[in-house]
């Protein structure tokens, strides 16, 4: 069913924890020499109203910036330009967590422990990247009559975005092909921007962090704070799913 969204748009905003690579360039198993992450984790904010949300995001930082026991721990070298789960202090998490929890945004999450990935995947980390966004988005991405997908990315290689928007649109195409109920005339855009540019990319980071932390590391202080306003994790490797009714 078609989502009716003020502007007939739906924004997905999307970021990962962790890094697609397992191999070195030298054929080494990054993975099983721990120094790399054994799993990637992919977060897809939803929301109907791209501006309203980059507005709460902006206001509620500057609330931050004017609290004076948040200022007593704040430093020169930490400014809060913006919302990073690395690197925030757990002060400024917590409550960034307390804030999405009253967001009106839906959030979906993949999980994938990259040993168990298709070898092609594993010495392809742009492949790995590209296929398992499109597996997250293929069934979200076709709620409104048009949706903008905005990917947090570093690369700034024409080359390397493309290469990430025809493995996403390969997998979308395929699921549209199976599903001959969607309406295949749905409009979709693809950009690719800098985390610190909206909110929603701030979120999604949040949410990708609180869940990585949960099977990187068997921290769930995060997740426990996020649980509820988490819809569904898709752990793809060990075909389990996580819902509020089902949680992780």
């Amino acid at each position: 069913m078609i989502q009716k969204t003020r502007d007939g748009m739906n924004y997905i905003f999307l970021d990962e924890s962790g890094k697609p690579e397992v191999y070195s360039f030298k054929g080494l198993n990054l993975v099983e020499q721990g120094t790399a992450t054994k799993f990637l984790v992919l977060a897809a904010v939803r929301c109907p109203d791209q501006l309203l949300l980059q507005q709460q995001v902006t206001d509620f930082k500057a609330n931050l910036l004017r609290d004076k026991e948040l200022l007593k721990i704040f430093s020169p070298a930490y400014a809060l330009d913006n919302f990073h789960a690395q690197t925030d202090y757990p002060q400024v998490k917590t409550r960034f967590c307390s804030f999405i929890n009253g967001l009106d945004v839906k959030i979906d999450v993949i999980v994938v422990e990259k040993l168990k990935c298709y070898d092609a995947l594993k010495r392809s980390p742009g492949k790995m990247y590209g296929i398992m966004a499109g597996q997250l988005l293929k069934n979200i991405c076709h709620q409104a009559e048009k949706t903008e997908v905005i990917f947090s990315r570093k690369d700034s290689k024409l080359k390397l975005r493309q290469e990430l928007e025809i493995e996403v649109e390969r997998i979308r195409l395929e699921y549209l092909s199976q599903h001959t109920n969607i309406e295949a005339r749905l409009l979709i855009n693809y950009q690719h921007n800098a985390h610190y540019t909206h909110g929603g990319l701030q979120v999604a980071d949040y949410a990708a962090h609180a869940i990585f932390q949960v099977f990187e590391k068997g921290n769930r202080k995060w997740y426990d704070l996020l649980k509820d306003k988490i819809g569904k994790i898709q752990d793809i490797c060990n075909k389990k799913y996580f819902t509020r009714s089902n949680p992780l």
